[in-house]
């Protein structure tokens, strides 16, 4: 086990797109396999490439505001959920860096590093091996005294750290307790920045656990030190009873929850009891206000004799900032230590005054009666004197060995601080000293490499003389060269020109050499006939490809080349129109000698007389390598059996893609898709043949960008 992911966490899914597949890089860390995902983020077990050790990495990645883009980087799902993404990273970097200054806090899970990459952030913390205290009791059974001795102190100490850091746990339970091999807990998963997130996003859940999280958590209201310690009562109860006490809400309403503190319950400390109870009151204000108060409360010592009332402790305020836990700690401890040390001084002196009135007196104070005067005195009870002497006499003592030992041991804590304190200020001159020492070094360095920085700098300045000189001779050739390049490119454009000008090509050859450009993989855009701008630079990639000057003119060789290697496509196209040209049309009616022929009947009155005009086309794409599968509408153009069609590329707004093709007198369809997008990567030019039939005014038609690409398909209802 180790830290994980929180919000309801379930296991390794079987398939799951949205981890980062193992062997993934996080800066010196490599993905080994996932620990635990949930709303929130993903654990993942890693290792440290330069120290070689596991450690537990988890990345922030809230899945209603984020989606994960081509395997690794997190985005926004949308424009709306930006800005909270953003806030959120921020507290989960802010919550690292607190978790990170409390490395030595007693079982607070260890944050070595926390760093920001692939659009979102990662805490790397300790790997911790062992099982949830939710599991034990869930093979175990209910945990026994000894048991809970051994988590409770560490628990208590940690929390505490945290909260004088300013910072609230908000979701401890025992599937949040992490136990090692020696039974010693680590209490993982905070949600300080994830119940922030929550609070700031309606996209969010709240995040709490129901059995374990107060009202408050339920609400709007102040959360603070007795928010976390209501969860750790919880825990506590269900570790004892074996099951979770009932939902706060439920308590409101109908309060079914048996008290610990029952005269039939054995084993336990009746303080420990007590405390749980009181640590589970369902109002905040009858809770304890701290883990300072509440430990008070939870001390398994025999209570005093004598009963006294405490002042109600005062409302803590919410925790929203605090000082550095280092800082809050210091202060605080020593004032604390200071504090315990005067109150134990003055029971140990009031405790040896009485014992020496007991011993010296014979016999108790007189107590002031409520008996009339005219009463008899109370003769039976003076024998009992003595007896009852000897008992506060043994009271007393008791009191002084107890009052005694609580000095001896706050004077023990403050000896060792005062050694920590000093220890500290030596690792700081310490440090202080290295850092001197090394400046020196530097400022050395700094000096050696100035003179070097000069000598070189001198060198360079006549290097540079030379090489400028040399730099004008050679620009002074080069110019020359290339002036003599260009007139020999304009020559021979000149002359390919004049060659094509020369084989004085007609409308349809034009077409042919269209037809021949796209066939090969040079898209023209359309087979009008005009050897426009697109054409020609589309003649140039062809010339270029065979090894030719890119002119973008053909000459006479160069065309029948062309056609020559686009002959099957040139036989298709030849066969279409002598289809077209046997096509039944109107009979032609009589004409006067030397009058001008009839204009021919569209081919095919457009597909069967069932398409010809402009219509609108949906096209679809398959998913493909990673990218989604999506659909767009166009506007596709029929006439005489030409089909056109393009669109604005999704990618680019810049890009077109252009669609041509011919639908024959018997409604086949067959189409060439040049397009641009996400074939294999994002903006790459590719061409997908297409073929298809118009069946009852439906013109459908499926095609790939090349043998192994990506599927498209198109539907155009034209009746």
């Amino acid at each position: 086990m180790a830290e994980g992911a929180g919000d309801n966490e379930s296991s390794r899914p079987d398939v799951d797109l949205v981890t980062l597949p193992p062997g993934q890089a996080i800066g010196r860390y490599r993905v080994v396999d996932v620990l635990g995902q949930g709303g929130f983020g993903i654990t993942y077990r890693a290792i440290d490439a330069e120290l070689g050790r596991h450690v537990a990495i988890k990345e922030y990645l809230p899945t209603a505001l984020a989606v994960r883009q081509d395997g690794v980087t997190v985005v926004p799902r949308s424009q709306g959920a930006a800005a909270d993404l953003a806030w959120g990273l921020d507290r989960f970097v802010t919550e690292g860096r607190t978790l990170a200054a409390l490395h030595r806090a007693p079982g607070i899970v260890k944050v070595h590093d926390y760093l920001q990459a692939n659009g979102t952030a990662y805490l790397v913390m300790e790997l911790v091996d062992g099982e949830t205290l939710l599991d034990l009791i869930n093979r175990r059974g209910p945990l026994d005294a000894a048991a809970i001795d051994r988590i409770l102190t560490p628990l208590l100490d940690g929390l505490e750290q945290v909260h004088q850091a300013g910072f609230l746990h908000r979701d401890i339970k025992p599937a949040n307790i992490l136990l090692d091999g020696a039974g010693r807990p680590t209490l993982i998963d905070f949600g300080a920045s994830r119940a922030a997130v929550a609070g700031r996003s309606q996209a969010m859940t709240a995040v709490f656990t129901p059995g374990y999280a107060p009202v408050e958590q339920f609400t709007s209201a102040p959360q603070g030190a007795w928010t976390d310690i209501y969860s750790l009562a919880a825990t506590l109860y269900h570790a004892i009873t074996g099951a979770p006490p009932p939902n706060a809400i439920d308590r409101l309403l109908d309060d079914a929850l048996v008290p610990l503190a029952d005269p039939h319950r054995a084993g336990f400390p009746r303080t420990l009891l007590a405390a749980i109870d009181a640590g589970l009151a369902v109002r905040a204000a009858d809770r304890p206000q701290s883990v300072e108060a509440w430990r008070g409360m939870l001390a398994t010592a025999p209570a005093p004799a004598a009963t006294v009332v405490m002042p109600a402790a005062s409302r803590a305020p919410p925790m929203h900032t605090a000082a550095p836990a280092g800082e809050v700690g210091s202060r605080a401890g020593s004032r604390n230590a200071g504090m315990k040390i005067a109150a134990a001084a003055a029971v140990l002196l009031l405790v040896t005054a009485g014992g020496w009135f007991a011993l010296n007196s014979g016999s108790p104070p007189p107590a002031a009666s409520s008996a009339p005067p005219s009463s008899p005195p109370a003769v039976a009870a003076a024998p009992a004197q003595p007896d009852r002497a000897q008992q506060e006499l043994e009271q007393a003592r008791r009191e002084q060995r107890a009052a005694q030992e609580e000095a001896t041991r706050l004077r023990a804590d403050a000896e060792v601080r005062r050694k920590a304190d000093d220890e500290a200020a030596l690792r700081t001159r310490i440090e202080q000293e290295m850092r001197d020492k090394a400046a020196a070094e530097q400022a050395a360095l700094r000096q050696a490499a100035q003179a070097a920085e000069e000598a070189k700098r001198q060198a360079d300045a006549q290097a540079a003389t030379a090489a400028e000189a040399a730099a004008r001779t050679k620009a002074d050739a080069e110019a020359a060269a290339k002036a003599q390049e260009e007139g020999d490119r304009q020559n021979t454009q000149r002359g390919a020109e004049a060659a094509e000008t020369a084989l004085r090509l007609s409308q349809p050859d034009r077409q042919r050499v269209q037809i021949a450009l796209t066939a090969l993989g040079f898209a023209t855009g359309g087979t009008d006939g005009v050897l426009g701008a697109r054409s020609r630079e589309m003649i140039a990639a062809w010339q270029k490809k065979a090894g030719r000057a890119a002119t973008g003119f053909l000459t006479q060789d160069q065309q029948a080349a062309l056609l020559r290697e686009a002959a099957p496509a040139l036989a298709r196209h030849d066969e279409e129109q002598k289809k077209l040209a046997l096509a039944p049309g109107p009979t032609p009616s009589p004409t006067t000698p030397g009058a001008p022929a009839a204009a021919p009947a569209p081919a095919a009155a457009g597909a069967g007389g069932q398409c010809d005009g402009t219509f609108r086309s949906q096209w679809c794409r398959a998913a493909y390598q990673g990218f989604p599968p999506s659909c767009w509408n166009a506007n596709m153009t029929i006439r005489n059996g030409a089909v056109s069609d393009s669109w604005v590329s999704q990618a680019d707004g810049a890009l077109r893609n252009t669609v041509t093709g011919r639908v024959d007198a018997a409604g086949n369809v067959s189409l060439t898709l040049d397009g641009i997008g996400q074939q294999t990567h994002v903006n790459q030019r590719f061409t997908a043949q297409m073929s298809g039939k118009i069946t009852n005014g439906l013109l459908t038609a499926v095609g790939r960008g090349g043998a192994a690409g990506r599927e498209f398909t198109v539907n155009v209802r034209c009746r």
